[in-house]
């Protein structure tokens, strides 16, 4: 597949390989992969796989926790959940079949699954609506044989990327489709030399979409240090893998009273040049409990000074205490540690 330049393109430089598990840190991987979203009726299917990996002192990992899910989504009238199975079992994720995606699904996670606010279960329940979002570029990278997709999901103004006077929207006003879009080639992210450094990935088949994400925490002087990453790819008509979203972040959050210290997001891989500066949008944390993040950046991080996947890694943040908590129980690590 020809992967043209285009004017109004982003930045276009993924992460070249995944660091190295660092002695006394923990780090949560999941991936959900999308089934489906070349075509515009039928189901869609996602498929989440997460696991938590503690690395003790001595560099050894362990897994702490893993979990499955698979969630179908109806979509001949509304999109709804139509199933949801779970690996272990999630009590009460029954509750989600027939809610609406993604229009309050968060919601009803919440109310279902009060318990697992934090869990891998509930992480993968909560990247669906973003994982519904996606689904749309499997037909955007690559227009079916009827033409370029009609951006039926297109709100203006929903985010940077989205904005009015921006380049997709433009595009649909004067061409009633999107311009040209397909990404890098991704690179690898598997390491030959720590194979643990993801949980087991399944070959994502042609046009089929993955989110990709991960969260490494360590303790150092006082602050819970965050190294975390989302990746979205799609696997084009070629069978290469191509990078659609990837932001970086990081950020310090002191270890005891879980305040936002520093953070920062790295753009690395966005469709639009309008969509990078979404990125400052982090920086309104910095203060904030990270503990309320979820239900802060659900509610004021809306508009074109935020982007709607980089508010699903951010959102990620919120599992940061369990993490540390986890970090602490299993290793004794929550502490400055000799790296």
């Amino acid at each position: 597949m020809i992967r043209a330049g285009h004017p109004g393109h982003g930045p276009r430089i993924p992460a070249a390989a995944t660091p190295r598990r660092r002695p006394g840190s923990i780090r949560r991987t999941s991936t959900v992969d999308i089934v489906g979203g070349r075509e515009l009726s039928g189901p869609l299917v996602l498929r989440g796989r997460g696991r938590d990996l503690l690395t003790d002192p001595a560099g050894t990992g362990f897994e702490l926790a893993h979990a499955a899910v698979e969630v179908e989504i109806d979509r001949t009238a509304r999109p709804a959940v139509a199933r949801v199975t779970a690996d272990p079992p999630l009590p009460g994720a029954e509750a989600l079949v027939g809610a609406s995606v993604p229009g309050g699904f968060r919601k009803a996670i919440a109310a279902a699954l009060p318990a697992e606010g934090s869990s891998l279960g509930h992480l993968l329940l909560d990247d669906v609506p973003g994982a519904v979002i996606i689904s749309g570029y499997a037909w955007a990278v690559e227009p079916g044989e009827n033409g370029p997709h009609p951006g039926g999901m297109a709100q203006a103004d929903i985010c940077s990327g989205w904005r009015s006077d921006g380049t997709m929207m433009v595009s649909l006003r004067r061409a009633g489709g999107l311009p040209p879009m397909a990404g890098p080639v991704a690179p690898d992210l598997a390491d030959p030399d720590d194979p643990a450094a993801w949980h087991e990935l399944a070959p994502l088949g042609v046009h089929g979409v993955r989110r990709r994400r991960r969260l490494d925490l360590t303790v150092h002087d006082g602050l819970l240090d965050v190294d975390a990453m989302f990746r979205d790819t799609y696997v084009d008509s070629d069978g290469d893998e191509t990078v659609v979203h990837e932001y970086g972040l990081s950020a310090g959050i002191d270890a005891a009273t879980f305040t936002v210290v520093t953070v920062a997001a790295q753009p690395r891989v966005l469709p639009w040049v309008e969509c990078p500066l979404a990125g400052a949008s982090a920086d309104r944390l910095v203060g904030t409990d990270v503990r309320a993040v979820r239900g802060l950046v659900g509610g004021a991080f809306r508009g074109i000074s935020t982007c709607t996947h980089l508010n699903d890694l951010l959102r990620s943040l919120g599992d940061v205490e369990a993490l540390a908590a986890a970090l602490g129980k299993n290793s004794g690590a929550v502490r400055p540690v000799s790296l």
